[in-house]
């Protein structure tokens, strides 16, 4: 096999262009517009404003994200064969459609807090619809970084531009529900949490103005991923003689990997916090902070402000520390700041409580810029140790089981948080203090397990960013 594969070693070094970096990142920023709106107003939409038990929204979601971990695995490898190009158009149009209708589910007749069977054998089906066109999209789009790049510090670079379109996307996705909670909520008072679609004005409104916002993302990302398709040539694998047997036993090799597993299961533990977070964001603003009217936007503004401003300290790091202690540093950072998410539970006047949670998240989102740079390039650097041990072209499957460590970890964020939503309930701000304090524990756990992962030299060495 190693006959038929073009590896790295026997070329020169390929470098990405500026112009490449920006057209590789576009659908991602479209991607993660998508995305950001379902992280963050999943919760508050099915359960708060449609009414559905926790356990049993979160449930259905949850079973999605676990689907979408094997697609993830099953897309790379298939990518790995027929070529990324096709996958990403296919699956790219799949999944943009499929999104636009998970917002217009059949209205609960039944009481808040009781399932209705109706809406939950729909939102069954498009959300694994959807789910089985980001697992095949994703990992696809993943996988051009180290065919398009075998050189650590333009890898360094193009992950940081990538992560500068995931934050604008997630901006994008994230500003929608942030601007209608604003405007919905002026009139209503503190005191009031109710959003039930069958008895709320304001959840009627927030409900029909989110399919609007939710077509137009969706336009924009099919738009972006044309660009990047016709910009971008796909690199020749050489791979035409390999049959599907050889593609999927493939598969496995992320995981018998030793370092790449511990990378694997560390990346998994920090990813399932913020993913709890990014579900949990809106409901602690709505009904932890108790935010109103024009709160919301200025909250968005601060936190973003400290995102972009965070920017600038993990780069410095980065220079100064490489990937793995930058990483590390960032997780343990994390770490502090989620565990101070406890102070919200305790009574403060309404001021201080915007003041002081406002600051909480803002330091947290901090923490998600640099778990949002580092692990593309990590992830690169042990497939570029892979594929020279085994003479095997395995981006896709290592992309693959990146993707799918994600996925994983948003499923169990899901059940962890419907689960203690359904126990505590879905307004009470102990809820959230443990979902983000278990979060805390697990990180303590990744950080351990990362220093396990054993980069190559140019990965652990000082990155020079231009």
């Amino acid at each position: 096999m190693s006959e038929n594969f073009n590896s790295k070693t026997e070329n020169e070094v390929k470098l990405m262009s500026f112009k490449e970096m920006i057209l590789i990142g576009l659908p991602n920023l479209g991607l993660n517009a998508i995305l950001g709106i379902a992280v963050s107003f999943t919760v508050l939409f099915y359960i708060n404003i449609m009414g559905q038990p926790p356990i049993v929204a979160g449930g259905i979601y949850s079973g999605a994200l676990f689907f979408y971990a094997a697609m993830c695995v099953l897309g790379g490898a298939i990518a790995d064969k027929i070529g990324k190009k096709k996958v990403l158009l296919f699956s790219g149009l799949g999944l943009g459609i499929s999104f636009i209708f998970i917002w217009t589910p059949p209205l609960p007749t039944t009481p808040f807090g009781v399932a209705f069977l109706p809406l939950i054998i729909f939102l069954t089906v498009l959300f694994f619809i959807f789910r089985l066109m980001v697992g095949f999209f994703q990992p696809t789009l993943y996988s051009l970084l180290p065919e398009l790049s075998s050189d650590e510090q333009n890898r360094v670079k193009a992950s940081m531009v990538n992560m500068l379109m995931m934050i604008f996307g997630t901006v994008i996705g994230a500003i929608g529900p942030i601007l209608l909670l604003g405007d919905a909520t002026t009139g209503l008072d503190r005191t009031d949490p109710s959003l039930f679609i069958q008895t709320s004005a304001i959840g009627q409104t927030i409900a029909t103005q989110i399919i609007l916002f939710s077509t137009s993302v969706c336009i924009m990302f099919i738009i972006v991923c044309i660009i990047m398709m016709l910009g971008i040539k796909e690199p020749e694998r050489k791979m035409k003689d390999i049959s599907f047997k050889d593609v999927f036993k493939s598969l496995l090799e992320p995981f018998k990997d030793k370092n790449s597993f511990f990378w694997l299961v560390s990346f998994f533990l920090f990813w399932a916090p913020f993913v709890s977070l990014e579900y949990s964001l809106l409901n602690i603003a709505t009904f932890v902070l108790k935010l109103r009217g024009i709160e919301f936007p200025l909250l968005a503004l601060i936190a973003l402000a400290a995102a972009l401003g965070s920017f600038v300290v993990w780069n410095h790091l980065s220079k100064t520390k490489g990937l793995k202690v930058t990483l590390t540093i960032c997780l343990i950072f994390s770490t502090i700041a989620f565990s101070l998410i406890f102070i919200l539970i305790f009574p403060m006047e309404q001021q201080l409580l915007i003041v002081v949670g406002t600051t909480i998240l803002s330091l947290c989102l901090v923490g998600l810029v640099g778990t949002m740079i580092f692990p593309f390039a990590i992830t690169a650097d042990l497939i570029d140790q892979a594929e020279e041990r085994t003479g095997k072209s395995l981006s896709g499957a290592y992309s693959g089981a990146f993707t799918m460590m994600a996925s994983l970890a948003s499923g169990t964020s899901m059940l962890i948080i419907s689960g203690f939503l359904e126990a505590l309930g879905p307004q009470n701000p102990l809820s959230f203090a443990v979902i983000l304090l278990i979060g805390a524990f697990l990180m303590v756990i990744s950080v351990l397990l990362l220093q396990k992962v054993q980069l190559s030299k140019k990965s652990t060495t000082k990155v020079q960013l231009k």
